[in-house]
Parts: C-alpha cells; sequence; structure tokens
C-alpha cells in the first residue's frame, strides 16, 4: 500500500465526522487547547507538545509533531496485521484486541481501519466484531 492510499483512507475517515479547528493559544502559560476530542494516546502528545511549546522552540514542536505522527502510522500497521491474521486465527482476533485496548488510540485506529478495508468482507467483520466487544467493555 502506497502513503497516497493510506492517506486518502485516514482523510476520507475524518471526513466523516464533523471537523473543528483546534487552537492553540500561547499566550497564556501554560498554552491552552480548545476544540478538542481527545483519548488516552492524544493526551500524552498533547502534554509533550505543551511542555515543548513553554520553551519556545520550534525544533523541539517539530520534533514532537513528527514522532506523533510516526507512532500514528506504526499503531495503523499494526493494526492492518492484527487485522490480517485475525481472519485467519482466532487467538490473533484477541491479540488485536489487546493491542486496541492498550494504545489509547483504538477508537481512531478502528474508524480508520473501517474506512480503509470498507471494500474487504472479512475485514470488515473482523473490524465489526472488534468494535463491538470495546463498545461493550467501556460500557462495562
Amino acid at each position: 500500500m502506497t502513503i497516497d492510499t493510506t492517506t486518502a483512507s485516514l482523510c476520507k475517515a475524518m471526513s466523516e465526522d464533523t471537523q473543528s479547528d483546534v487552537v492553540i493559544d500561547c499566550s497564556s502559560s501554560p498554552p491552552t487547547l480548545t476544540n478538542t476530542v481527545s483519548n488516552r494516546f492524544c493526551d500524552g502528545w498533547i502534554q509533550a507538545f505543551l511542555n515543548a511549546a513553554e520553551r519556545c522552540n520550534p525544533f523541539l514542536l517539530r520534533q514532537i509533531l513528527e514522532n506523533f505522527k510516526l507512532k500514528a502510522i506504526q499503531d495503523m500497521n499494526s493494526l492492518k496485521r492484527f487485522v490480517r491474521q485475525a481472519e485467519m486465527s482466532h487467538y490473533a482476533l484477541f491479540r488485536c484486541c489487546q493491542f486496541l485496548q492498550g494504545c489509547g488510540n483504538g477508537d481512531v485506529l478502528l474508524q480508520n481501519a473501517r474506512a480503509e478495508h470498507s471494500d474487504l468482507p472479512e475485514a470488515c467483520n473482523i473490524i465489526a466484531v472488534l468494535d463491538e466487544f470495546l463498545s461493550e467493555q467501556t460500557q462495562a
């Protein structure tokens, strides 16, 4: 899969939700963020970003942003690999579920995987099972 295909699928998944701009106000200390929707994955990166913003080091801000993007891409690739394996193994399905629960970004990864695998029925079934199980876990 090329980067362009991955980017297109991520953009497709993102366009399904209502978009709003995230505003970073650096006029106060510490800087504040508005219009955010967050999860555990983003909370850690936001804290790192805010700590770097206090130092006013643009190179450090860019490095943190690049590391964030790299980690998101790595997690998406891991989920794709787990979904392919889960089509043949229940244990792989369990590992996929454990990965989604542990990464802190499972909701976003599942949304992107759903958009990217929309033309693959077996993968869609795996993603639906994962989504159902994770939603039951959050309700419990």
